[in-house]
């Protein structure tokens, strides 16, 4: 990336996805704003030109969801307690229930639903992001809202 302008400006656009997509990976304030620190570097490493804005935007959620991943693999993380994670991030980023539950789902069903209704990626480009066949994110996606719809059933009084 070499126009600083053009790097703000991604950096604008695609924040709250970067910030969303590592936030449900790791669930964790402060490692999120370190994922999405490290997603936004690679950006400005690489010399990557952009065919388009959704070329972009997956290009940024394909590296964010790698950084994770290798967060991840390192057993490094570490889990604030929920009154510290609260207060950790200095960026406010509204979490309604739904996302939530979205976040409580098992990482397969996760990163699909996500992707999918919080994104809005059409199944085929969701693939691609995760390395998935596309019938497999289908069925990702089926079983996922069925799991959501449970969870978001029992947190209704």
């Amino acid at each position: 990336m070499q126009d600083r302008q053009e790097l703000e400006r991604l950096y604008r656009l695609h924040f709250r996805t970067v910030w969303n997509i590592c936030l449900t990976f790791l669930k964790n304030p402060s490692d999120t704003e370190d994922a999405v620190q490290e997603t936004f570097l690679h950006l400005l490493r690489e010399c990557t030109q952009f065919e388009s804005e959704e070329h972009s935007k997956a290009w940024l959620i394909h590296t964010a969801k790698n950084v994770c991943r290798d967060e991840l693999r390192r057993h490094r993380r570490m889990d604030l307690p929920l009154d510290e994670a609260r207060n950790a991030s200095s960026k406010e980023i509204y979490i309604d229930e739904t996302l939530e539950a979205v976040r409580a789902l098992p990482e397969q069903y996760r990163a699909a639903i996500y992707l999918f209704y919080y994104e809005d990626l059409p199944v085929e480009q969701i693939s691609r992001l995760l390395n998935r066949r596309q019938n497999t994110v289908r069925s990702d996606l089926r079983r996922g809202r069925a799991k959501l719809k449970k969870l978001l059933e029992r947190s209704v009084p």
